[in-house]
């Protein structure tokens, strides 16, 4: 099959949400994309109007293969696939660098690509990616609604704004997009376990029934399916439930810590939820 006609059939199959099928089509396409010297943007293949139109082509279907990898669930793929669409991000013939452009194609795989590191727990990372886009006059963070979400979630998780974060990600209305609706459930996983890391330093005992108000579970929920429930998906030690308590023991390294700003955070998050209850 000629590379317009698969180009045309990839185009379908992702406006028909079959990601699948575009998994598949993306192999042919691609080894059609090295035949033609088009998979890559460089000097000899940018000249031209034309040109420039075919590699952009070639960015959309990049763009496919990252967002279809991404809800497949096939992570290494999307990673792949951002590492290759850079060089197209950071063209002069293919993009303005000196204007930031919001709320594209183009920052939505970025946000996206920040949003898997946070829930992947990769910060270093993260702070890598967010330093590039500050030093780079492409982008306009505030004013974009897709790079301003990653970086809004992750300045409030640092800060302890647990309320915050949990508004992000459960009220629809402030997702940016449908596709960041694929990290949500990893996210409010991360926060739970950010917000139990912050009880266990700051206590050294709750009411399991404040515990569950914490960590946005419901109080309906029984305490023996709450504990085994914190045990599974947070794998936390040092916790002992005893007679609708929760006990913290402290590690010997934690007792000499500093914890003053993460208590302050901790009990101003707790009076929240107490005048929302």
């Amino acid at each position: 099959m000629s590379l317009q006609k698969l180009t045309a059939e990839i185009y379908h199959s992702f406006e028909k949400e079959d990601y699948g099928k575009c998994q598949q089509l993306l192999m042919p396409i691609k080894l059609e994309l090295v035949k033609h010297n088009l998979l890559l943007p460089l000097a000899s293949n940018t000249q031209t109007s034309d040109q420039i139109n075919d590699i952009r082509i070639t960015q959309r279907i990049l763009e496919i293969g990252a967002l279809s990898s991404l809800l497949q669930n096939d992570y290494s793929s999307f990673e792949n696939y951002f590492a290759q669409l850079k060089p197209f991000y950071t063209n002069g013939k293919l993009h303005n660098l000196k204007k930031a452009h919001v709320n594209t194609d183009a920052t939505k795989i970025i946000s996206l690509y920040l949003l898997y590191l946070l829930s992947q727990g990769l910060s270093s990372k993260f702070h890598v990616e967010l330093e590039s886009i500050y030093n780079s006059q492409q982008f306009d963070v505030e004013q974009d609604k897709y790079l301003s979400f990653p970086v809004d979630l992750e300045s409030n998780l640092m800060e302890g704004n647990y309320i915050k974060i949990w508004k992000l990600l459960k009220e629809e209305k402030n997702l940016p997009c449908k596709e960041f609706t694929h990290f949500v459930d990893t996210l409010i996983h991360a926060l739970r376990l950010e917000i139990a890391k912050s009880l266990q330093i700051s206590y050294a005992e709750i009411p399991i029934s404040n515990c569950k108000n914490l960590l946005y579970l419901p109080q309906e929920m029984s305490d023996a399916t709450f504990e085994q429930t914190l045990k599974n998906s947070l794998e936390l030690k040092n916790w002992r439930f005893e007679n609708g308590v929760i006990y913290f023991s402290k590690p010997e390294e934690e007792l000499n810590v500093d914890n003053e700003s993460i208590i302050k955070n901790v009990l101003g998050y707790a009076e929240q939820i107490e005048s929302i209850v």
